[in-house]
């Protein structure tokens, strides 16, 4: 048991050294590119504690790494573990906790309440995922619930400029000015004194952000065109085709009607009802409520689609290939249905990719050799389960 013990204490040693010799060759990077000082640096209680922050961009790990005086554990997805030099660095140099999305993991539970117990500071983007449009998804009950139950120390941090520096949808990267401001800190007996609700409510409020409306901009110039909006917007607000938004250049087209928008060098939109992609997504996602309580037929589809079983050992197996459609009833890829009723969950990954969870725990990705919008596949979706279609 001893000597156990000592391979662990020696494990978490090179980890300390090796996560404090990183924040010292980043901190000059991410002060060139985030705008991060150190002298904005947040300091956690002593004891150990859960960090819930929301998710702005692929660089908030490291946002939160430099913005905290102590070392953290993180929570990432499994898909990591299936690229082999991420999986190396995730998983034996900075021991991330593995959680599957679009799927509920006991697992991923019991690795957090672990590592709490063992004196490590947690850190999850509770989320589940980046966000598309700039705006803080508010989290479901099961969040309140699980931060009462695992009775720590639960921090919460506001992350604000990722989105501005590079959006979700946008492979372009742009320099700006991130800031992370600790908001709350909740002990576990103040924690024990609220309703799981109470506890969402606060956390809720801590974490929100949005995109700064147009009056609000910094007058920060993002030489960045519309290439990739399509996975954000796939309703046209003039005549209501599905999917059929592009980007192109600065321009933001629908192939349906051939209306066009401008994209600005300050991420806003010219040329329409909508002056963010905030406001637009809110638009749309309201319209395909309205039309599913309306009884309005919907059937979207993508060609040229893969479906892929995710196993065990987080490795993919080819299902099907061929058209992906969805309606009200089914998901359908190539050959292979399934009954949204027997669907228990759906998220996306990277811009797009769709992950979904059965109700027997069957785990599933679909993704197309162009790229295409899994968010519009999950608002339908979600949307189907709202209204109890």
């Amino acid at each position: 048991m001893e000597n156990t013990k000592t391979v662990d204490e020696r494990k978490q040693q090179r980890f300390y050294r090796f996560y404090h010799i990183l924040k010292v060759i980043a901190g000059p990077i991410c002060r060139f590119f985030f705008g991060i000082r150190k002298e904005d640096e947040i300091k956690l209680p002593e004891e150990p504690c859960l960090i819930v922050a929301n998710h702005t961009c692929y660089f908030d790990p490291l946002i939160i790494a430099m913005c905290v005086d102590q070392p953290l554990y993180f929570v990432a997805g499994e898909n990591l573990q299936r690229q082999k030099v991420a999986a190396f660095a995730a998983m034996k140099i900075f021991h991330c906790i593995s959680c599957s999305k679009g799927k509920i993991s006991v697992q991923t539970i019991r690795e957090i309440t672990r590592n709490l117990k063992a004196g490590h500071n947690v850190n999850m983007f509770a989320e589940g995922n980046i966000t598309y449009d700039g705006t803080t998804a508010p989290l479901n009950l099961v969040n309140g619930k699980l931060f009462r139950s695992l009775q720590c120390t639960v921090v919460t941090i506001n992350i604000t400029g990722g989105y501005q520096i590079v959006p979700r949808w946008s492979g372009r990267f742009c320099r700006g000015a991130i800031h992370a401001e600790l908001k709350g800190v909740y002990t576990r007996e103040q924690l024990h004194d609220m309703t799981p609700e109470q506890v969402l409510e606060h956390v809720n409020q801590d974490i929100y952000a949005e995109q700064p409306p147009v009056e609000e901009t910094d007058g920060r110039v993002y030489r960045r065109g519309a290439k990739g909006i399509h996975y954000v917007l796939y309703v046209c607000p003039v005549c209501g085709a599905l999917g059929r938004i592009m980007g192109k250049g600065k321009t933001i087209l629908c192939g349906s009607c051939g209306k066009t928008w401008q994209y600005n060098e300050h991420g806003k939109i010219e040329g329409g009802l909508f002056q963010t992609i905030y406001q637009w997504n809110r638009w749309q996602k309201a319209h395909i409520k309205e039309m599913i309580q309306q009884k309005a037929p919907i059937e979207i589809s993508t060609p040229k689609a893969r479906l892929m079983s995710i196993m065990d050992n987080h490795s993919r197996q080819v299902r099907a290939l061929g058209t992906l459609l969805m309606n009200g009833e089914k998901l359908v890829c190539g050959d292979v249905e399934f009954a949204l009723k027997d669907i228990s969950r759906m998220d996306t990954r990277n811009k797009g990719i769709i992950l979904f969870s059965l109700q027997n725990g069957d785990y599933f990705e679909i993704n197309t050799r162009k790229g295409f919008s899994g968010l519009m596949y999950k608002t339908v979706f979600e949307t189907f389960k709202e209204c109890g279609s």
